[in-house]
């Protein structure tokens, strides 16, 4: 009878102790966070920052809590990567405020104890704002919901090439689709598209009007939760002389 219990026990035992080993360490954290633009209109001349949460993240194995020991944040558009901030065995990303192009896809990586390397993904998510190439006249509608652009009227000649500006960012890449006179601006063959941007080929009276780029991105405001909708409207008066 014993040597039939050692036997078993010979097969019982590797079992449990393989199952200890693969027992997973999980990467936790505030998976998404949302930056809150201070307005909605940036240039050079003009950096438009944002409120952004702190990032963290920590490890846990079966529930439990696992101290770390070092840890770093990788933002995955660029690759730079950025030391984390130890306080009780979590790693932070401090952020607070910052400028809007630092939304996007980061990924954390953390050291346990025991030297072993585990990692997890999070995002900042960033409602359209207009990031302009260069210094433009717009202005901002106070208080628009959704936020609304105004830029100076703009006169072209009968003929020449204009182009309308719409640069739009977010993240997610913000949908871009652009209207005339309230109509939905469909293809022709005097205008194209460059980016989000439009061009009109050669002004006749026909392209007279207002035209509106709107950008639109959604996303969750809580983990698991719906995904909101969030817009932009950027309006451009053209007159042809």
């Amino acid at each position: 009878m014993s040597n039939l219990l050692l036997i078993l026990l010979c097969f019982i035992l590797p079992v449990f102790l393989t199952a200890e080993m693969v027992i997973p360490i999980n990467v936790i954290g505030n998976l998404a966070v949302i930056a809150y633009p201070e307005s909605h209109i940036g240039n050079p001349n003009k950096t438009l920052y944002a409120d952004i949460p702190n990032l963290w993240c920590g490890a846990q194995k079966l529930g439990e809590h696992l101290d770390v020991e070092y840890g770093e944040f990788t933002r995955l558009s660029d690759g730079k990567v950025f030391p984390g901030t130890l306080n009780q065995g979590k790693v932070y990303l401090e952020i607070g405020k910052a400028n809007v192009r630092v939304a996007g896809r980061y990924r954390c990586e953390v050291r346990t104890l025991d030297k072993q390397i585990h990692s997890g993904n999070l995002i900042i998510y960033l409602p359209p704002v207009l990031d302009f190439p260069s210094a433009v006249r717009v202005s901002e509608v106070l208080n628009a919901r959704p936020p609304h652009v105004i830029g100076a009227e703009r006169k072209g000649l009968h003929g020449e090439r204009m182009v309308l500006e719409c640069p739009m960012l977010g993240n997610p890449e913000p949908m871009v689709r652009w209207d005339k006179d309230g109509e939905p601006l469909g293809n022709s063959e005097n205008i194209e598209y460059d980016g989000n941007n439009l061009i009109l080929k050669e002004l006749a009276e026909e392209h007279a009007g207002k035209y509106r780029c709107t950008g639109d991105n959604s996303f969750p405001l809580f983990v698991d939760g719906p995904s909101i909708p969030h817009q932009l409207y950027f309006d451009q008066d053209i007159k042809v002389v």
